[in-house]
């Protein structure tokens, strides 16, 4: 028996018998389905659950089992289907109902891919050899278990949830036990997963979305990344030898996904991912009105936004930066979340409208003395909430919120940090949201990267040839970490490279040893980043050597 056998079967649910356990010879259990009250979507929920349960539990021969999951996998898949649309355009993070739709719908889709498994484990019983003329069926498992693992992770991912206990783990046993078997690279007909499968790309397609941390993208994004990195799958394959470049760990037998190696950990896989990290680098230097095209396969390319093209460099970068050592933390910040709220702080707990009037003024706006921490009647126009850093880098930190109903967040939010100073200047740092997960206890965990240590409450006027003026817009002006040139500011207003901006402070924000004391304008701004909520802005270059020199 080999290693990859045994493993197959372990950690299976239990086994159960009785009176109560469902019938599945494959023609009752044809005529059990089309008597399913599908009128009544809860009711049907119940049933099918019900019935898998039994089905992956209870003593069956490989091809009995095989047969009545093949005839309730339709009907499940429906339901699960109906599931998702309860909770497919709700905004994060998902109330109890609607939470409630998500996980009955991963489960489904567990409960399938462990019956599966169970069927290809007891069709090649007690040696783990194929029997003579049951190759089919043993592929057909495989593959169906395969798909459904790996929609259970994408439908966790979806709603940013941890996935399901087994899931991973799962999918690891289903590929290695088809690899060893040469099974995993021939094609099954699936009509229910829309096209003809094969474990192999399955596999593959699963472990480059991990690896680029699906955490970190949008809804609609993971959606356009799931046939972006089918495609990648023959061209990002497994390497048995670490390759030089971008290659996570693929772990043995872990109940995890692709990354750097843990402890003891044994693993004999590489996911080689340096044609997908090269294309994205490609790509980036063709953009042309913020749109590109990546080239996974053979035939035409997938448009893509740069923003996606962006966040997937950002990614790779990560993957290598994952295996550096991190400083473990344990210490509190409190947090802001988003512009409007970060410039509140930053302006002395002053609306947008005030700082604009006293600057105006220029009347001198002195904090009383950390007032915010008095229960302030001016505080609860912007809400803080305490974050715990987890763990530390030089660019930024792993923070987990108590409770994701009140820090409600969203990738690529800004989020103001600071370490609750009492002194009369309160220091605000500036990062942003690159990934979050809302975790089982009701908590939420994200990666924040710092962008800046120190930032300044502004506004800014786009100033027009003639000398008109559009409407002022609130901003921040950071010193960025990473060696950014120039001035550099975050705004929520549409301003186009080239546009001539005016900067306004107050005597209590702006930074002595950079701003002007008289009317300060840049003759010309570049859009560095459009994040959608607010554009990273910066002194263009060129300009500003001039005037240097």
């Amino acid at each position: 028996m080999s290693d990859s056998y045994k493993r197959l079967g372990e950690d299976l649910p239990t086994t159960t018998q009785g009176a109560g356990a469902f019938v599945a010879d494959p023609r009752k259990v044809k005529a059990w389905v089309a008597a399913l009250p599908r009128a009544n979507a809860l009711a049907t929920e119940q049933e099918l659950s019900r019935a898998l349960e039994s089905l992956v539990g209870q003593k069956l021969s490989g091809t009995q089992r095989l047969g009545a999951l093949e005839e309730v996998r339709a009907v499940v898949v429906e339901s699960v289907n109906l599931l998702e649309r309860q909770f497919a355009t709700n905004p994060l993070p998902l109330p109890p109902d609607k939470a409630r739709a998500a996980a009955v719908a991963e489960a489904f889709h567990l409960m399938l891919a462990h019956g599966y498994r169970r069927a290809a484990h007891d069709i090649c019983a007690p040696s783990g050899a194929v029997p003579f003329l049951k190759g089919g069926g043993v592929l057909q498992s495989l593959e169906r278990a395969a798909w459904h693992y790996s929609r259970a992770l994408a439908l966790a991912w979806r709603v940013y949830r941890p996935p399901g206990a087994g899931a991973w783990q799962g999918l690891h046993r289903v590929h290695r036990f088809a690899a060893a078997l040469k099974l995993d690279r021939k094609l099954v007909d699936d009509a229910v997963a829309g096209a003809g499968q094969d474990i192999n790309t399955l596999y593959v397609q699963t472990l480059l979305l991990a690896a680029v941390n699906p955490y970190a993208f949008g809804q609609s994004e993971q959606d356009t990344l799931w046939p972006i990195t089918r495609g990648y799958a023959s061209r990002c394959g497994l390497s048995e030898q670490p390759p030089d470049g971008l290659a996570p760990v693929v772990p043995e037998d872990a109940d995890r996904g692709p990354g750097p190696g843990a402890g003891e950990e044994s693993h004999s896989l590489w996911l080689d991912l340096r044609a997908f990290a090269d294309d994205v680098d490609r790509a980036l230097g063709r953009v042309r009105d913020g749109q590109s095209d990546l080239h996974p396969g053979p035939g035409a390319g997938v448009r893509v936004g740069n923003d996606l093209l962006i966040r997937l460099r950002r990614a790779f970068g990560q993957i290598a930066a994952r295996g550096l050592v991190r400083l473990p933390a344990g210490h509190r910040l409190d947090t802001v979340l988003g512009l409007s709220g970060l410039h509140y702080f930053l302006a002395g707990q002053r609306d947008f409208d005030t700082f604009m009037r006293q600057s105006a003024q220029g009347t001198v706006h002195v904090i009383a003395g950390a007032a915010w921490t008095q229960g302030a009647a001016g505080m609860t126009k912007v809400a803080r909430f305490t974050g715990k850093v987890l763990d530390q880098s030089l660019g930024g930190y792993r923070m987990a919120w108590e409770s994701a109903d009140q820090a409600r967040a969203r990738v690529g939010e800004l989020v103001g940090l600071n370490f609750g100073d009492e002194g009369e200047e309160q220091e605000w740092m500036v990062g942003v949201m690159r990934w979050l997960r809302y975790e089982d206890d009701g908590s939420l965990s994200a990666g924040v990267e710092l962008l800046s240590r120190r930032a300044s409450a502004v506004a800014l006027r786009v100033v027009s040839a003639d000398g008109g003026s559009r409407q002022l817009s609130r901003a921040v002006e950071i010193f960025p970490i990473d060696g950014t040139r120039g001035r550099c500011f975050i705004s929520n207003a549409n301003i186009e490279s080239g546009s001539r901006i005016e900067v306004i402070h107050d005597i209590t924000s702006h930074f002595p040893e950079i701003a002007p004391r008289g009317p300060d304008l840049l003759p010309e701004v570049e859009v560095l980043l459009n994040a959608g909520d607010y554009v990273l802005l910066g002194e263009r270059q060129e300009v500003a050597a001039g005037e240097a020199a």
